[in-house]
């Protein structure tokens, strides 16, 4: 899998050793790709870092070095993105964890995004008819939780997101791309549908979903986006891509009760059979 697509961006990695891309393979491997990379990464695994998790874990440490780059740290994976570079680049020395490896990925990819017109965010979706719901939050605000509920009760909608997502804003509205990570089963790599609605969640005893303006979800929205900025260029085409999502994107806050009904607030359908009313 040296070259591969994660939502829409083409990536190289490169390894110094034979085996080090094994643990990725067998999802990323799906998506190779022949087209030109906007992003290389080079990457060497190394038996461990002498070095405990700091108080972040899991974010890295992050800073601009003096020339324009962007150096992150954790207790388990150093590097150093060129965001000057064209394609951008990235070098990273990673302990032996998938988990680690990936994680560089990801931050190198979010950077890279960012330059491309996208963002990833910490995020589940539902799509229903033909389109996706897309629910974020802080930890624990029950972005899994409400994703797999709906695709449990309501036959007309299918989670197609856990985790992790790419929002994407073209001429023809946003696009909701699902990249490869790994994650957890079932999640459908691969997967694109028109964006419909986010939703901010907040757990309250009662089901209410209530629009939020355009300047208001703007930075909500940047609560969630997974980004590592050191610098202004990477900020400002982060800000941009945001606003374009909100300026076009009905958001709202929803009030739940993790309880099947709040499907009926979304104007899924009606209850389904088994599932009471509120």
């Amino acid at each position: 899998m040296p070259r591969f697509r994660f939502a829409g961006l083409p990536i190289e990695v490169v390894a110094s050793q034979p085996g080090d891309l094994d643990d990725l393979a067998p999802i990323y491997a799906r998506f190779a790709t022949a087209e030109p990379p906007r992003l290389v990464i080079t990457v060497a695994r190394v038996a461990g870092f002498d070095r405990e998790p700091g108080p972040g874990y899991p974010a890295f440490e992050r800073r601009a070095t003096d020339d324009g780059r962007l150096r992150v740290e954790r207790y388990d994976a150093e590097g150093v993105v060129d965001v000057t570079a064209t394609p951008v680049t990235a070098t990273f020395r990673v302990g032996p964890s998938a988990n680690s490896l990936e994680a560089c990925v990801r931050i190198a990819a979010s950077v890279a995004l960012a330059r491309d017109g996208a963002v990833i965010l910490h995020a589940s979706a539902v799509a229903h008819a033909g389109r996706a719901l897309v629910f974020t939050g802080v930890s624990g605000a029950g972005k899994s939780t409400i994703s797999s509920m709906l695709a449990d009760a309501y036959p007309s909608c299918a989670k197609i997101a856990d985790e992790l997502l790419v929002l994407r804003p073209t001429d023809a509205g946003v696009t909701l791309e699902v990249p490869p990570y790994l994650g957890p089963a079932g999640v459908a790599h691969g997967a694109s549908a028109p964006l419909a609605a986010i939703h901010f969640l907040v757990q309250a005893p009662f089901d209410r979903r209530e629009p939020v303006a355009p300047g208001a979800a703007l930075r909500e929205l940047l609560r969630h986006v997974l980004v590592y900025v050191a610098e202004p260029t990477t900020a400002a085409r982060v800000l941009e891509v945001v606003a374009a999502i909100t300026a076009t994107t009905p958001c709202f806050h929803l009030h739940f009760r993790k309880d099947p009904y709040v499907g009926t607030v979304l104007e899924i359908a009606a209850p389904a059979a088994g599932v009471p009313a509120g």
